[in-house]
């Protein structure tokens, strides 16, 4: 069996006129729109993703707790931007792949009978009310902001963090820290990490010249993260753009503005900025934080509109009259 019925009954929607016409955006997350990803194939691509991220994971905490400069604690990764922007991207992939694996094999988990097994299809099936609106809202705004927040974390890094880094000839690392985060690898000798008039030829040898772990991780938080959510977009999911945006806009610039809270709070308990922005003897002065906290703020519905330009695209490739592949003869 490589597909399921998109719906069990028409009954699941009863609750939700508004909905009779559309599909859930959970069973959305669980089929791709295009006919040549089934239900199975899409159930490998979620495993093997989700498989990537856990083995990345470990990587990337492995590379922040054992790379720390002298007196940082790895209570500061709790405030990071890239670490918890990349947390929500394993959450959201834990969360779909159990959604679509479920759905899929075990489409009627109250057949089972008790015990361990029962107890872990229901805890991965989808929501048992379908047609709840705020279930459907807040699903859709984790899977919105996770998305948002992992490009303005990528776009962050390349456009902001890292020159400054190379211009202070710091060592590229992930995250404001004026002792370096390096390994000393591509240490010229003054104690400062890695500098450009060492390698004035090799641009980024301030991430592929000082070990494959570090590398690795700046690439994973900075880089393949977006671009798996790129993938996700357009193969992954057939989540329509919201009808009204407003609600969502509203909630992003709440959100990252309480990440601003979120990270003077991290700075008050371990002494880090997150980003050398926000430590005023950096970016200048007080006026230049805010200036840049405000930009942040506004970073973040200007991320959601390349999102959405994603989702146009894949609309636009696909059939309008297709909501999910045929093969499901929903």
């Amino acid at each position: 069996m490589d597909s399921t019925p998109l719906l069990v009954g028409s009954n699941e929607l009863s609750a939700g006129r508004a909905l009779l016409q559309d599909h859930p955006v959970f069973l959305r997350a669980s089929h791709s729109p295009w006919c040549f990803i089934p239900q199975n194939v899409l159930v490998f691509f979620r495993g093997l993703i989700l498989a990537y991220l856990i083995a990345a994971s470990i990587l990337v905490l492995n590379y922040e707790t054992t790379d720390a400069a002298p007196g940082e604690t790895n209570a500061r990764l709790f405030f990071d931007f890239a670490i918890i922007s990349g947390a929500m991207v394993l959450l959201y992939f834990i969360i779909t792949f159990s959604w679509t694996f479920t759905h899929l094999y075990y489409p009627d988990p109250e057949e089972i009978d008790g015990g361990v097994e029962s107890w872990v299809v229901n805890l991965m099936s989808l929501p048992r009310n379908l047609a709840s609106l705020r279930q459907q809202f807040y699903f859709t705004l984790l899977y919105i902001t996770t998305v948002v927040f992992s490009f303005m974390n990528t776009v962050i890094y390349w456009s902001i963090t890292r020159p400054y880094d190379l211009e202070n000839n710091d060592d590229g690392g992930t995250g404001d820290d004026d002792n370096g985060n390096g390994d000393g690898n591509g240490d010229n000798g003054d104690g400062n990490g890695f500098s450009l008039a060492a390698a004035p030829n090799t641009p980024f040898s301030d991430i592929f010249g000082e070990g494959w772990l570090k590398a690795f991780a700046i690439v994973n938080l900075f880089g393949i993260t977006s671009i798996i959510l790129v993938f996700e977009i357009l193969f992954l999911n057939s989540i329509r753009r919201p009808s009204t945006i407003s609600a969502y806009l509203f909630a992003l610039m709440v959100f990252a503005g309480l990440y601003i809270g979120w990270a003077y709070i991290g700075h008050a308990a371990t002494g880090i900025y997150p980003f050398f922005w926000l430590d005023p003897a950096e970016a200048g002065s007080q006026e230049a934080v805010t200036a840049y906290a405000i930009g942040f703020v506004l970073l973040a519905p200007i991320m959601f509109i390349f999102m959405q330009g994603f989702v146009g695209i894949r609309e636009s490739l696909v059939r309008p009259h297709v909501i999910i592949q045929e093969g499901l003869g929903a």
